[in-house]
Order: C-alpha cells, then sequence, then structure tokens
C-alpha cells in the first residue's frame, strides 16, 4: 500500500502584525479543509516545509493560543504525525538554528518532530532527506551530507536562485539548485508561489497573505512515496478581492 503524506508549508502563524483577520482565515482552512481532507482519506503523516512561525524574535499569545487549539491540538486528538522541518523564519539569528520557536514552542507534543539538523527518515521504506534553513553554522556539512546520502527524494527550506519567490518576481543571488542536482525530486518550502522545472517544487503556502497573492492558487499537497506523484489541493478560501465599477 502507498503511503501518502501531506505536504505544507510557510504557514507564518501571526502573519501580518498577528492580524486576527488572517489568523482566523488560516483556522477556516483547518477547520473546514485540511482537516476533513486528512480524515476523509486516512492520511496521518504531515510533513512541513518550515517557517511555521511569522515572527523571528517573540510570538503574540493569542495566535499562540489560536493555533494550539485550530491546528497542533487537532493533530494529536486525530493521532496525525507532522514532522516538521526549521525555516528562517523560524529561527532567531540568521547565522544558527540553535534558537528557535518550534523547538521551544512544541515540546509539550509527542506526535511532533522537529528538524534542526540534516536527517533521512524513512516513509514506509523510502529514505528521504530533510533540510533545514541553510546558514552559515550548518551549510558546509548539510552540502557533505547531500553529496553522500543515497537517498532520491528530499524535502527543504531552500532559497534557489531561478525560481519565483512571487508571482512574477524571480530569486537572483540564491543557492545554484545544482547543489540538489543528485535528488529526483525536491519538495521545497520558502518561495510562495507554487512552481517546478520539473524535478524542484515550491510546493507554495496554503493562504494568501500580501496582495502580490491575489488570484495565485493556494493550498497543500499530498505526495505519495511510492507513485512519486503531486496532487495539490486548492484552499477556496481568499483574503483578497478586486471590484471593478
Amino acid at each position: 500500500m502507498n503511503k501518502k503524506i501531506a505536504i505544507l508549508t510557510d504557514t507564518h502563524f501571526g502573519v501580518r502584525n498577528s492580524n486576527i483577520h488572517f489568523t482566523h482565515n488560516m483556522g477556516k482552512f483547518f477547520d473546514n479543509i485540511f482537516f476533513p481532507y486528512l480524515l476523509k482519506h486516512g492520511i496521518d503523516v504531515l510533513v512541513h516545509m518550515g517557517d511555521v512561525w511569522d515572527r523571528r524574535k517573540y510570538i503574540n499569545f493569542h495566535t499562540l493560543n489560536f493555533f494550539k487549539e485550530h491546528f497542533f491540538d487537532k493533530l494529536r486528538e486525530n493521532n496525525l504525525t507532522l514532522h516538521t522541518l526549521l525555516g528562517n523564519h523560524d529561527v532567531s539569528f540568521k547565522n544558527t538554528l540553535q534558537v528557535n520557536s518550534s523547538e521551544l514552542l512544541l515540546k509539550e507534543y509527542g506526535n511532533i518532530t522537529v528538524y534542526n539538523s540534516f536527517d533521512t527518515i524513512s516513509f514506509d521504506g523510502i529514505d528521504v532527506d530533510i533540510v533545514p534553513w541553510l546558514c552559515d553554522d550548518n551549510q558546509d556539512q548539510i552540502f557533505a551530507q547531500i553529496k553522500s546520502s543515497k537517498s532520491e527524494i528530499c524535502f527543504g527550506h531552500f532559497e534557489l536562485d531561478g525560481f519565483e519567490m512571487e508571482r512574477g518576481v524571480v530569486c537572483h543571488g540564491g543557492l545554484d539548485k545544482k547543489n540538489l542536482s543528485k535528488y529526483d525530486i525536491v519538495l521545497s518550502g520558502h518561495f510562495h508561489h507554487k512552481s517546478s522545472d520539473g524535478t524542484i517544487t515550491y510546493v507554495g503556502t496554503p493562504s494568501e497573505m500580501f496582495w502580490s497573492d491575489y488570484n495565485d492558487s493556494r493550498g497543500f499537497h499530498i505526495f505519495d512515496t511510492h507513485t512519486r506523484e503531486l496532487e495539490f489541493i486548492q484552499n477556496p478560501n481568499r483574503m483578497f478581492y478586486k471590484l471593478n465599477y
């Protein structure tokens, strides 16, 4: 039986200065779309590709309480396992992942594993490399681990040159994608626009956060580890509308 995994990234809990409208919009996505889909289809494993939180230095207590109720507690109540790697918004410093919000805030959840370094995990016998945000403190070591790895699939939080950060805005000066050429499939968080070059796929954010997101598809993915198919599930909820009059 093929193992299907839910793929989510860049939720940015507390986005827009913990604006309550964006918070509740994300809650509506979890309550009405995300969890009902997972439970209906018997999917019990979720990988979050980083940037769980928005603010690097502190947390708004309403934001923390809201997403404990609407996301983290629901994972535990429904016996769902979460693997989450660190994104750049989850860490306090630019040059190290040592102090990060996910490890500090999620210790009470036995069903959640936070990855602050390179690791390889197996999903139903299929090995997948997990790569958190690259920085001065870990980059050389992680590149060496990638080089020696035998995995064909990688999940990470990469800033890659030549991909769209948001629709129409291309990244220049990022990491050369040749550093990941050994993999058959790379799924990544970080850039909010969903895009792919055939091998590397930015899975995109689950909801609109800025006007640049207007009318740009948002949602989550289901990844089949054996067929390697990636299915997109669109979030119909929107934050931005244009009225012509």
